[in-house]
């Protein structure tokens, strides 16, 4: 007959020595930050100084080759995100290593405030005053039913144009609602109310001027 094997004895947990149990945890101090932060303001100081990233395109007595770096500059009629910060970066990249093979680099920046999306959304914003006043009272704003009735518009028009779009290219009709009834809920965008997240709205009404964008 076979022997049973013993229960093995559960070994106890160990006991936290009087150190341990006295152990109190300090906050993380800010020596690290603040002296990244001291050595940050002092070499752009030396930046400054040395004018190390400035540029002089037209200086003849300036004999290094010359290296221009641009990139699609953002229109002004909406706000930058990652997608600017993806496209700047490998720009600053470049400027920056043409300018340690000793190039002399031009690297400007500015905003696209021209065009017809300027132009586009100064005409979209003129009707939008003209036909709700100003400041605007918008139909999806007034009360819940108003709303629900402009979305189901918007559906039914979407559901068409989706449609449509799937009786010439089906590889492309993914259902009756566009991206931006997605997002948004209603498809629904004003001009107005993207001009209300930057600048005040005493001011909005002067955007119906292309030229006011510059």
């Amino acid at each position: 007959m076979a022997s049973k094997t013993p229960t093995p004895t559960p070994t106890p947990a160990p006991t936290p020595t009087t150190e341990m149990s006295a152990l109190t945890i300090t906050p993380k101090g800010f020596a690290k930050r603040d002296a990244l932060r001291t050595n940050e303001i002092a070499v752009q100081a030396l930046w400054e100084s040395n004018h190390v990233f400035e540029s002089n395109a037209t200086d003849d007595d300036d004999t290094r080759e010359k290296f221009l770096v641009t990139f699609p500059y953002p229109y002004s009629n909406g706000h930058l995100h990652i997608g600017h910060a993806f496209s700047l970066t490998k720009s600053v990249f470049r400027a920056q290593f043409e300018r340690h093979m000793g190039k002399n680099v031009l690297f400007p920046f500015a905003f696209h405030c021209t065009g017809m999306p300027i132009q586009a959304a100064a005409n979209k914003l003129k009707t939008e005053l003209a036909t709700y006043g100003t400041p605007p009272q918008f139909p999806e704003d007034a009360s819940t039913a108003a709303r629900i009735e402009m979305e189901e518009a918007h559906a039914t028009a979407n559901a068409a144009k989706a449609a449509k779009a799937a009786s010439t290219a089906e590889s492309k009709a993914k259902g009756g609602k566009t991206k931006l009834v997605q997002k948004t809920g209603t498809g629904i965008v004003r001009q107005w109310n993207i001009l209300k997240m930057m600048v005040p709205e005493e001011e909005i009404p002067a955007f119906v001027d292309p030229l006011h964008w510059l």
